[in-house]
């Protein structure tokens, strides 16, 4: 069994696999403010609800965004497991050729989701990634990432919305069997939700003309699910693709 952690600003998800068909995950907060001791007792009460011992894991990856916390999560797993993180793009490098002018800003999770949507969907390929930020991450017909785009998440613009206007209310997302709202909370559930289903699909159709081909299109990331639903049809969509991804970068790493 191998352990990915993938440290977003919004959450960590801490994955147990053993294979691609046998995958279970967590989903901690990501606070800045747990200490190492915290972050110790959280493993420790998961690996013990999963029954799972420092004999079984192989290796632990991990994907952050967030350095802030990576050394007391790095500690906390070698207290608990005695082992010792690799953290892509210090330890371990994503096997794609990466075509960002400067290749070093690329987010780990941004990497890591078109290594693991190649390994199973041939390129060219778009990977929109709905989390606390939206990314959209080109991967051109010979495997090499382009770049990409990114915009605010949909729970951070609400959140904007909410405190920037002091009338509206803050409301959770939902998919709405309508368009035009008839209330002021169904008024921004239709923007938010019509408003990121139109910048998606939008952004699709303008990198389809710049690169003058068409692209499958993988969705991912904690509001896919919810945005999914109201997509055309010819869209992926993936919640496991960071996990299957450290899953992929493990056996590339073992050869």
């Amino acid at each position: 069994m191998i352990i990915g952690v993938d440290i977003g600003n919004t959450t960590t998800e801490i994955g147990f696999i053993e294979n691609l068909n046998n995958i279970k995950s967590y989903k901690i907060s990501t606070d800045k403010n747990k200490t190492k001791d915290e972050w110790s007792i959280l493993l420790s009460l998961i690996l013990k609800n999963e029954k799972i011992f420092k004999t079984d894991v192989e290796a632990i990856l991990v994907s952050s965004v967030v350095p802030t916390i990576d050394n007391k999560i790095s500690q906390a797993f070698k207290e608990t497991l005695s082992l010792t993180p690799l953290f892509i793009g210090k330890d371990i490098q994503v096997p794609i050729e990466n075509r960002y002018q400067k290749p070093e800003e690329v987010g780990a999770d941004r990497l890591l989701n078109v290594f693991s949507a190649t390994r199973k969907i041939k390129p060219p390929l778009i990977v929109v990634d709905l989390g606390t930020a939206v990314t959209f991450d080109v991967v051109d017909e010979d495997g090499a990432y382009e770049g990409g785009l990114i915009f605010p998440g949909i729970n951070s613009s609400v959140d904007c919305l909410f405190s920037k206007a002091e009338k509206l209310p803050k409301i959770d997302v939902k998919f709405p069997n309508y368009v035009t709202g008839k209330t002021t909370e169904e008024s921004i559930n239709a923007g938010i939700f019509w408003g990121y289903i139109s910048l998606i699909e939008g952004i699709v159709n303008l990198i389809e003309k710049e690169y003058k081909k068409s692209f499958k299109v993988v969705i991912t990331g904690g509001n896919s699910e919810l945005i999914f639903k109201g997509l055309k049809e010819g869209y992926i969509l993936n919640r496991k693709l960071a996990m299957e991804g450290f899953y992929y970068l493990y056996k590339n790493l073992s050869k």
